[in-house]
């Protein structure tokens, strides 16, 4: 499964494969068996031709892509969120956002073999097998109740399902649209990244080795992503960034740089023990979800400071290129930092930083008088 809660204004991506892992205490993670395709060819902009249909699903085709799903209707409504997230890449990174697919065949279904190597032939640089929110929640339940079968052999049925429900209690709620609709943009936004500036296949151990999910370093990764998300997703993060619980969750901006995605380790060794589902429950699920959380809180501020400071709207775009070419952040603050209006050095960068954040802190509670 790949990656993205649909919970609390939060996303965990499981590296292996790019599906959602709900941000819930019980969180059910796929891996493996959905890999994304990328290649490098050509695109044209026609409609979804034979080849790339199958007959059980919609495909809508657009500038951005192809998207295949259960309707016509949810189609239309992937494609439009695949261009939403383009049109703020490029404005965020100034490169054409690559074209690429979503298939959203349901239950974690992976992209056909045939279908893959088909959008790949037709200028798919990146692919995505996507499960909506109620997929998911399909998919939890399928995953958990497996689990508890096996550990409990003989418990009454009545009570199983009691207790999958008491694991799940948003089983009866609608599914957030919204944030499901918000995922899924994120989700784009790593691919577009990798495949924008770093010429090798996101799936290259080479390449990626040491990261949570493509070869750059993880706090780009995740930027570039929560820099796609909706106006409410992200206000959603700027208000726990500016939060007094926030002190005790931000990182100086050299440890920022240097972290590994709070996930990466977990995911890790989960994707040792091979495909299928893999359950996080419990303590272990809260804190790991919510170090995640606030890592994309701290993506999302930063590049909220570095818009405000620079005098460059596409500057991640210059960041991206160089740190793909091997450089560093301080390197690229001390030749480039200047003329983009950012300091020249992590801790000038950093102190710069710290003031930002406490022109926007809250303001302390007033005392009354006795």
């Amino acid at each position: 499964m790949a990656r993205s809660g649909a919970h609390a204004g939060s996303y965990v991506r499981c590296r292996h494969s790019r599906q959602g892992c709900d941000m819930r205490p019980t969180i059910t993670l796929l891996l493996a068996a959905l890999l994304p395709f990328t290649s490098a060819a050509a695109a044209d902009t026609s409609d979804c031709p034979a080849s790339l249909q199958l007959p059980e699903l919609s495909c809508v085709a657009t500038p951005q892509g192809w998207f295949h799903a259960a309707n016509p209707a949810t189609a239309r409504q992937i494609a439009e969120d695949a261009d939403l997230a383009a049109s703020s890449f490029e404005a965020y990174f100034g490169r054409p956002a690559p074209r690429g697919a979503v298939f959203a065949g349901g239950q974690g279904r992976a992209i056909p073999d045939d279908l893959g190597q088909a959008l790949t032939s037709a200028g798919a640089a990146w692919q995505i097998p996507w499960l909506d929110a109620a997929d998911r929640r399909a998919v939890q339940r399928s995953a958990l109740e497996r689990q508890l079968r096996a550990g409990m052999p003989g418990m009454d049925e009545t009570q199983l399902q009691a207790r999958i429900d008491a694991a799940l209690p948003s089983a009866t709620a609608p599914p957030d649209t919204a944030t499901d609709r918000s995922a899924l943009r994120h989700e784009i936004g790593h691919m577009l990244l990798i495949r924008a500036f770093w010429d090798a296949p996101a799936t290259d151990a080479s390449r990626s080795a040491g990261h949570y999910g493509g070869p750059g370093p993880d706090w780009l990764d995740e930027m570039a992503a929560v820099l796609m998300e909706s106006q409410v997703m992200a206000d959603d993060r700027r208000a726990k960034l500016h939060s007094q619980e926030a002190v005790a969750h931000l990182q100086p901006l050299a440890a920022f740089f240097d972290k590994p995605h709070p996930m990466a380790a977990r995911m890790s060794e989960l994707a040792r023990r091979g495909p299928g589902a893999h359950m996080i429950s419990g303590a272990e699920a809260q804190r790991l979800t919510g170090d995640a959380g606030w890592f994309y809180v701290q993506a999302r501020g930063v590049a909220d400071f570095m818009l405000d400071t620079s005098s460059d709207p596409a500057v991640f775009g210059h960041m991206a290129a160089f740190l793909a070419g091997g450089g560093g952040m301080e390197d690229w603050l001390a030749a480039h930092g200047a003329q983009t209006g950012l300091p020249a050095s992590i801790t000038e960068l950093d102190a710069a930083w710290t003031q930002w954040l406490a022109a926007r802190a809250p303001s302390p509670a007033p005392t009354q008088a006795p």
